[in-house]
């Protein structure tokens, strides 16, 4: 049990471990109903919509930021993340910056009612579509650029055909999917889902992934309630169906994009996410960092990430139609 535990999580460790420690830290999914009622996340600024994913229900949301912004970012976590711990110290860099960031929980995660139940990876790339389509109508003028890491870098690809926005930025993302998955692991993702569902497989004594040198960061996600950890069989293989979505869509992707890399990362497979990147038609930009561990923007280093895509997003143009 132990090394089928091992062997699905490297199915998609990126995408399973994207905010983890170590894989087993979080044997058993916490009870929800002992948290009492969802928490709220704190009240937004004016400037901020609401965000509200297909199914009609409005999803947790942080959101940091000037009140007339110079560029809006609408940040996706990884798996079992939300929002807030994510991108909260980049965010508040980037607003003194005049860059505006909405950090949605997705669904299943976070303060959502929906905690710790998976919505399918269609549901995620759907919600993802609607987020950026309501962002859009409230800053139809403003440049908008979508981030997505780990988890979320691969929903965000998979969903970029048809995002209203003006760019694009991959951190850490779960984009290898297609021919670039090994067939066997995918095999034995789909058997396990297919025959134990629910059931959790920690990995613990046998995979031991470090997700960060910021030793402080992983010790408050042991220590969040609401963080969700270790994934079912069920969501890794729906993990497995965002890094398939994510890649049949990298050559259908214009948007200008920004893929950042950490070197000392044990959890994405850079060359082939790089490879998966490379087909994206638009103008792209490829960033690789010698001391980046998967948690880029928690990372030690963090703060080079953080001026690297403020410079990004800040030069992002807004929409062809509001500057002609």
């Amino acid at each position: 049990m132990r090394w089928l535990a091992a062997a699905l999580l490297l199915t998609c460790a990126g995408c399973a471990a994207g905010g983890a420690l170590q894989p087993g830290d979080h044997a058993n999914l916490p009870d929800r109903s002992a948290l009492g009622a969802p928490p709220k996340p704190p009240a937004l600024p004016a400037w901020a919509p609401e965000l509200t994913a297909v199914n009609g229900q409005a999803v947790g949301l942080s959101a940091w930021g000037p009140d007339e912004p110079r560029a809006i970012v609408l940040a996706l976590h990884g798996y079992g993340g939300r929002g807030r711990p994510a991108f909260q110290a980049v965010a508040q860099v980037w607003a003194e910056q005049g860059i505006a960031t909405l950090a949605p929980d997705q669904r299943g995660f976070g303060y959502n009612p929906s905690w710790g139940r998976w919505p399918g990876a269609s549901g995620l790339i759907r919600d993802a579509q609607a987020y950026a389509r309501q962002v859009r109508a409230a800053f139809p003028c403003t440049p908008f650029v979508v981030l997505g890491h780990s988890m979320g870098g691969g929903v965000a690809l998979a969903a970029a055909p048809r995002l209203p926005a003006d760019a694009l930025i991959l951190s850490a993302p779960a984009i290898w999917g297609g021919d670039a998955l090994n067939p066997l692991h995918r095999m034995l993702a789909w058997t396990v889902a297919a025959a134990l569902p629910e059931a959790r497989f920690s990995g613990r004594g046998v995979v031991r992934i470090q997700a960060s040198d910021n030793l402080e960061a992983l010790r408050a996600l042991a220590r969040d309630p609401l963080y969700l950890a270790p994934p079912s069989a069920r969501e890794i293989m729906g993990l497995v169906r965002i890094t398939d979505r994510a890649a049949a869509a990298a050559d259908s992707v214009a948007l200008r994009a920004l893929l950042l890399l950490g070197e000392k990362d044990q959890i994405v497979p850079n060359d082939t996410v790089a490879e998966v990147f490379a087909r994206l038609p638009g103008d792209t930009q490829v960033i690789r960092y010698p001391e980046g561990w998967h948690l880029l923007f928690r990372d030690l280093q963090a703060p080079r990430v953080w001026a690297d895509t403020a410079r990004f997003v800040l030069e992002t143009s807004a929409p062809e139609a509001c500057t002609s």
